[in-house]
């Protein structure tokens, strides 16, 4: 979860807003940028990321 969190707060939401899709007014565009590329990646590929996001905070 530790990590999960500093991708929130490294997009300046919380962890509502992250995980809501229908609510994106509230969000810049690079923050829909993340999520509409997120949403677009299989489950490996979103492991992959998430693998490669844990590396940046090691």
């Amino acid at each position: 979860m530790i990590t999960l969190e500093k991708i929130y707060t490294a997009l300046g939401v919380t962890l509502s807003q992250f995980f809501q899709e229908s609510n994106s007014e509230n969000l810049t565009e690079k923050q829909k940028e993340v999520l509409r590329r997120w949403n677009d990646l299989s489950t490996n590929e979103q492991e992959t990321v998430m693998s490669m996001l844990r590396g940046l905070w090691k």
